[in-house]
């Protein structure tokens, strides 16, 4: 079985350069992008030291040349560059892996009309397998009796730029549909009491964290919580590989989630 070859996007990025690393054993990186004022362009992954390899950090300025000899492209970069990207990859005919937080509900609209039915291609808030089976999970809190109430919270590294995670938010859609939850509480500080229709969701940001999710749900007399605890980025790039596995057998051009991925 030949190599799957792949393109990743914000490849010298905290996760972009996880993924190339785990990548090593069963992909090929024909590769690598970022953004055109990036100081690394010219240089090779292994001028960097990410892995042995004479491939170039090319400029998202010639994405059309860095994704053409790609099977599949993983990119996690800002949603700014996303919708800047996503009309190369369309028009490329290339299917793309998106892993980018902190999209504005009408930047995620906007990107879902430029992909869909154009190209295959996944869109997730967290590559992590473990992170998408609690999202599984967290479907059947609908289940319980009305006096069982939740709250989420999370924990991430001092530099992540966005807040809630793109994860939270995601267990909180989840949550609020299955709940019937219609208001998310981000600050207590002006309004103490609890309300039936709100869902509490809270951040830390804190040292080197790479991500910690708790869900809590509380009864008058029991509690039960449901945590993620990333303690590598490996786990999200890991779960990028899977999804890239899993994409580059699908041919029909619709935007897919990592809940099609693992339920394969």
């Amino acid at each position: 079985m030949s190599r799957i070859k792949l393109c990743i996007v914000g490849a010298c990025g905290r996760l972009g350069s996880t993924i190339i690393k785990e990548s090593i054993d069963n992909f090929e990186i024909v590769g690598a992008v970022e953004s055109p004022n990036n100081s690394n362009i010219g240089k090779t992954l292994g001028n960097l030291g990410i892995i042995d390899s004479d491939v170039k950090i090319i400029s998202s300025d010639d994405l059309s040349s860095a994704i053409s000899n790609a099977d599949v492209t993983i990119s996690a970069t800002t949603p700014k560059s996303e919708l800047l990207n996503a009309p190369v990859y369309v028009k490329n005919n290339k299917k793309i892996i998106i892993g980018t937080t902190g999209f504005s509900p009408d930047e995620y609209s906007k990107l879902l009309v430029i992909l869909n039915n154009k190209v295959p291609s996944i869109l997730t808030s967290n590559f992590s397998i473990g992170m998408n089976f609690l999202y599984n999970l967290s479907e059947l809190v609908g289940k319980l009796p009305d006096e069982f109430e939740i709250s989420i919270n999370e924990k991430h590294h001092s530099k992540k730029l966005d807040s809630p995670s793109g994860t939270a938010l995601s267990i909180a859609k989840i949550i609020s549909k299955s709940k019937g939850y219609k208001n998310l509480i981000f600050d207590r500080s002006k309004s103490g009491q609890r309300q039936q229709s709100e869902l509490d969701v809270t951040s830390e940001r804190l040292g080197g964290i790479p991500g910690i999710h708790e869900i809590n749900i509380a009864g008058q007399y029991e509690i039960v919580r449901l945590e993620h605890i990333a303690f590598s980025r490996a786990a999200f790039a890991r779960g990028a590989l899977v999804a890239a596995i899993w994409l580059h057998d699908i041919s029909e051009s619709r935007v897919y989630s990592m809940k099609d991925v693992i339920s394969n």
